[in-house]
């Protein structure tokens, strides 16, 4: 294998696969990229035997076709330091890969590419086409709602549902909810696949709004994301999501609308001061009045009062700071509307006049 290439060309194809590469190192060869190069494009490979990525990138030439495999940390990292628009050689020889530019010469012990474990998805899947910025989109405005060590292992990922030309993400950790919904031209599917956490948090960086459609390919144990330069494949999560609309409270709400920027900083002041362990914030609702109140157990704590567009009964009701602000920091609309159902009950957050996105989140005994 010999090949020319210029920084520029290969270096976002080999970090999006380095950070799929199992780091932990069970199976050495898992710690490592795949480099096979033909038709003159570079193919890098990285799995960890539950998500693989396969990415795609032109080279200035190919001297002689081949393939390897190399430490993923290592070339990633080496590839990032190189100097920008100079060319870089790559060949391989006596099982050493040489990585050299005009001042700068290394030599990478490889593993034979022969060992290399691809997944080979051999079950009928169905083919939609999707805007990449809107599945892109999907994935951030859920992915920080998920589990991440949960015992209900369906938790422990977001639930990909496709109901005719609807296209919709939810996540739940059992304290919040998290629901984005899009128009794709599907017709007449009716699906709902379980993708891991892993593969969520690694799309959401690899998809690209700009990128125009990709291909869904949705099978029963695996799902595909195929555009022109990657190939993204994922086991998915085998279980029964539970059913996410009994989450949403019922009854008459209570609305209330703030603006974003005037929430975000005063949660943010009032987290300095709240319980470390459980970062309650108190609401004390009441006619266009909203109070923050929290303290700590070294009996500290921050009051802080703001302006709101509220006409219900008065309320009080306590709530996490941290999940209140992943919401609010995943709300593009100026101003956040609640819907407020109780002291008991679950309050809701949206983007105003909208109801593409919409966040549950449980209440707090404080």
């Amino acid at each position: 294998m010999k090949f020319v290439t210029e920084k520029a060309q290969i270096v976002d194809s080999l970090q999006n696969a380095a950070a799929v590469a199992e780091r932990r190192q069970t199976i050495p060869i898992l710690a490592n990229l795949r480099l096979k190069t033909f038709n003159g494009k570079l193919e890098v490979t990285a799995t960890d035997l539950e998500i693989q990525i396969k990415t795609f990138s032109d080279l200035i030439e190919i001297e002689e076709e081949g393939e390897t495999t190399v430490s993923a940390r290592k070339m990633s990292e080496l590839c990032r330091s190189l100097p920008e628009g100079e060319n870089v050689n790559f060949s391989l020889s006596n099982g050493k890969l040489t990585v050299s530019s005009s001042n700068f010469h290394a030599d990478f012990a490889t593993i034979s590419s022969d060992d290399f474990p691809e997944i080979e998805i051999n079950e009928e899947q169905t083919p939609i086409t999707v805007e990449s910025s809107v599945l892109k989109r999907l994935l951030s405005k859920t992915s920080f709602s998920m589990a991440s060590q949960d015992v209900r292992y369906y938790l422990n990922g977001m639930l990909l549902e496709i109901e005719g030309n609807k296209i919709n993400g939810v996540a739940t950790d059992g304290h919040r909810l998290a629901f984005s919904t899009a128009t794709t031209n599907a017709v007449d599917l009716d699906v709902r696949n379980i993708l891991p956490r892993k593969a969520v948090l690694e799309l959401s960086k690899l998809l690209s709004p700009n990128d125009g459609t990709v291909e869904l390919l949705i099978g029963a144990s695996y799902v595909d994301v195929r555009s022109e330069n990657l190939s993204f494949s994922s086991k998915l999560i085998d279980g029964k999501y539970p059913d996410y609309n009994k989450v949403f409270p019922t009854g008459e709400p209570l609305p209330l609308e703030i603006s974003k920027e005037i929430l975000q900083s005063a949660l943010s002041r009032a987290s300095v001061l709240s319980n470390e362990k459980y970062r309650g914030v108190r609401f004390q609702l009441s006619e266009n009045k909203l109070k923050l109140t929290a303290n700590n157990p070294e009996q500290e704590s921050a009051e802080e009062e703001v302006d709101v567009l509220y006409k219900g009964s008065d309320l009080e009701v306590g709530f996490n700071i941290g999940y209140l602000l992943d919401v609010l920091n995943s709300i593009e609309s100026e101003t956040v509307s609640f819907e407020f159902y109780g002291e008991d009950s679950s309050c809701i957050i949206k983007e105003q006049n909208s109801e593409d996105d919409v966040y549950v989140i449980m209440p707090m005994r404080l």
